[in-house]
């Protein structure tokens, strides 16, 4: 197998939101071994399809752009929320809902601004 080939054992990830934040976090991933992205929804649709295609440009995954956390869900493992702090909680009830229909998420991460 090759360095940095993706295995049964990869974390999958789904980012909510494709701004400054979410692009820092991919950065920071070249460094992880065992973890995808594989999806991505944000409120701007081109945004998370140019968020996509930076994460398989950089070999960070087979990313798809979804319209909502509903759809994503059942394709990640994690969700990892980078959008706004002003819609974080829609956000935690869209990921709660998607759990009690039947996601079977590993864990959220949450992103927190350092100050406002």
């Amino acid at each position: 197998m090759k360095e940095g080939q993706m295995t049964d054992q990869t974390l999958k990830l789904g980012v909510v939101g494709a701004g400054f934040v979410a692009r820092f976090h991919a950065r920071a991933l070249r460094q992880v071994r065992g973890a995808e992205i594989v999806g991505v929804t944000s409120r701007s649709r081109a945004r998370a399809e140019e968020y996509a295609a930076l994460v398989r440009e950089n070999g960070l995954g087979e990313a798809v752009a979804y319209k909502d956390i509903a759809e994503m869900a059942p394709h990640v493992d994690v969700i990892a929320l980078f959008a706004p702090n002003f819609v974080r909680v829609e956000h935690v009830e869209q990921i709660v809902d998607a759990v009690r229909r039947g996601a079977e998420l590993k864990g959220v991460i949450c992103e927190k601004p350092l100050a406002r």
